[in-house]
């Protein structure tokens, strides 16, 4: 190939990279498409771990995405954005999205999956220890508030050994650490904590016990979702096929770090994120160990196993949060998480 041959392909191809960035409908940084992520709880938690790492270590990024983190109060306000258009997606509870889309009727989807077993724990004392579900009849539990995610977890935990809603008493008292104190006096038997704070109460109240609701039942992880209008767009459909695939090389990378302490994960997190967990290393090691244990538990790195969604589905309509005999399938996208599912 002639010098002016190599300099004629060399501004061809400028021309072309110029055009497809023209041709993206991006208008976002460095030419990359805009996308709008709703986060539901303050973004400095390690639940966020991967969307922290992806936005630091420049997954996002490589696969031509200008993400914009926007917090919402809860997933309910995250559900009324997402459908009017005014963002592209979100990370929320399986047990939200089937209560919005099964018992509501709204346009919602899932399109995939990342902390596939549930983050939520109950957390109690020694003195009258729960490590069991069928400890819970007749007990007091605190909640973060009343009704929704946890409270119907806890109905569902319950379910899981054949204890009615109505054996079980609750009271609202926050998710802060400090909670605990309610616990260990007495005031209440035990309460529902994130997997973050449940670490901290490890490492700092011996005296603290810690169960995983995981181990009595499928709902509880976190999906990605977005409107049906948006997943039937196909500009959208490729800025989210972008945005889970940068998701599943940031856990890929968090989940191959475990074998150095997550010594990278947490210096990339810590460089443009305030995560107080960060402050007390060991905590933050264990709680990204869980969440790695998590993000291996589902179908494929960002996908959604349909088995367990069905079973899902049955627990959640067996407690009347959503009407029995209908097909879970039909609010999954399959073009985009990677299951069987159709829409």
């Amino acid at each position: 190939m002639t010098r002016t041959t190599t300099r004629l392909a060399a501004v061809l191809l400028a021309a072309c990279l110029v055009l497809a960035g023209c041709g993206s409908g991006g208008g976002g940084q460095d030419g990359r498409d805009r996308i709008t992520f709703l986060n539901i709880l303050p973004m400095e938690s390690l639940g966020y771990a991967a969307e922290m790492v992806a936005d630091t270590k420049g997954f996002f990024a490589a696969h031509g995405l200008d993400v914009t983190f926007e917090a919402t109060q809860g997933s309910a306000p995250a559900i009324q954005t997402l459908l009017a258009g005014s963002a592209e997606i979100s990370r929320i509870g399986d047990i939200e999205t089937m209560v919005a889309a099964g018992e509501r009727g709204a346009p919602l989807v899932a399109i995939g999956g990342v902390v596939h077993d549930g983050p939520l724990r109950l957390v109690s004392s020694r003195r009258a220890p729960i490590t069991d579900a069928a400890q819970l009849r007749g007990k007091l539990v605190g909640t973060p508030s009343e009704g929704g995610t946890s409270s119907i977890t806890l109905d569902l935990i319950a379910g899981s050994a054949g204890i009615a809603p109505a054996e079980l008493r609750r009271q609202v008292v926050g998710l802060s650490p400090g909670v605990f104190d309610l616990v260990n006096t007495g005031r209440v038997d035990a309460f529902i904590v994130s997997l973050d704070t449940a670490m901290l109460l490890q490492a700092t109240r011996p005296e603290a016990v810690v169960y995983d609701p995981n181990d009595a039942i499928s709902a509880g992880s976190q999906i990605y979702a977005t409107s049906k209008a948006t997943a039937a767009d196909p500009a959208e459909q490729d800025k989210l096929r972008r945005y889970l695939a940068a998701i599943a090389d940031a856990t890929a990378f968090i989940a191959a770090d475990e074998a150095g302490g997550f010594t990278e994960t947490m210096q990339l997190i810590g460089s443009k994120y305030q995560v107080s967990t960060l402050e007390r290393p060991e905590v933050a090691r264990a709680a990204l160990a869980a969440y790695v244990d998590g993000y291996a538990a589902g179908r494929g790195p960002t996908g959604i196993d349909p088995q367990r969604w069905q079973a899902t589905y049955d627990e959640v309509s067996s407690v009347g949060q959503v009407p029995a005999g209908q097909d879970p399938a039909q609010w999954l996208d399959a073009g985009l998480n990677g299951t069987e599912g159709t829409r």
